[in-house]
């Protein structure tokens, strides 16, 4: 499946699908017959044989339901996913819902993993309303990079958090493929990714650099202004006003 979805259920925009020759849907919901709801009912039997048999009581099962016809059964069962996943469920399958699957069962064919929903260290902006909305003209999911570079977010977002306690936003990564993205134009090797400024202090900035900086796994940090730091890891930028772009190494 292309498109940043792999083995997940996926769903698109009439921007998306021009870009990448897709027909997905912005969201699919009990009446809807698409290809991509036989693919979330797999999703869904997957996710269904690995958590615990007592959260589907009463729920009726999806086994040889493989039609391609959203129907009261794919419903009943993913309110349970969506309830377990701290969705509201209301048994339409969107772009949250999608993000919920990705990390559930998602895999990624580069052997990446998906940047947590949230940590002590910091809070995963795909996942938020906000970040649900802004990306409504093309809805993928940019949270995917390499597990050293997630490894490297923990740390750096640990250690700004323990010396402000706030957490930083993680905004994107790459898509599960390493497919193009219109939305960057790089972020398609699992180690680039981007930390939204939003509501940062100059100070708060400036210690952010400092603790990228030190940071063996980052290669390099794109910013629109150095604070006054002396490093070679800092590349300057006007256009990255509203985000640090980082690099990792691995």
């Amino acid at each position: 499946m292309a498109a940043g979805h792999n083995n997940v259920a996926a769903v698109g925009t009439a921007q998306s699908n021009s870009l990448y020759g897709t027909n997905f849907l912005g969201s699919y919901s009990q009446g809807t017959s698409h290809a991509q709801v036989a693919v979330l009912k797999a999703n869904l039997r997957q996710y269904r044989s690995i958590t615990p048999s007592y959260l589907w009581t009463s729920t009726p099962s999806l086994d040889g339901n493989t039609s391609n016809s959203f129907d009261a059964a794919t419903t009943a069962n993913l309110k349970v996913f969506q309830s377990n996943s701290g969705l509201t469920a209301d048994g339409g399958y969107g772009a949250a819902s999608r993000n919920a699957m990705h990390t559930s069962i998602g895999v990624s064919p580069k052997g990446w993993v998906r940047i947590f929903k949230s940590t002590p260290g910091y809070v995963n902006y795909n996942d938020t309303a906000n970040g649900i909305a802004a990306d409504a003209m093309y809805k993928l999911d940019h949270a995917w990079c390499t597990s050293s570079c997630r490894d490297t977010l923990y740390s750096i977002g640990y250690s700004f958090y323990s010396a402000y306690s706030k957490l930083i936003e993680v905004n994107d990564g790459s898509l599960m493929d390493g497919a193009d993205t219109p939305e960057h134009s790089t972020h398609q090797s699992g180690r680039e990714v981007d930390i939204r400024n939003a509501g940062l202090t100059a100070a708060e900035a400036k210690k952010f650099l400092e603790i990228c900086v030190a940071n063996s796994n980052i290669s390099r940090v794109i910013y629109y202004t150095n604070h006054g730091l002396t490093s070679n890891k800092i590349y300057i930028r006007a256009d990255h006003s509203d985000h640090f772009h980082i690099d990792t190494v691995n």
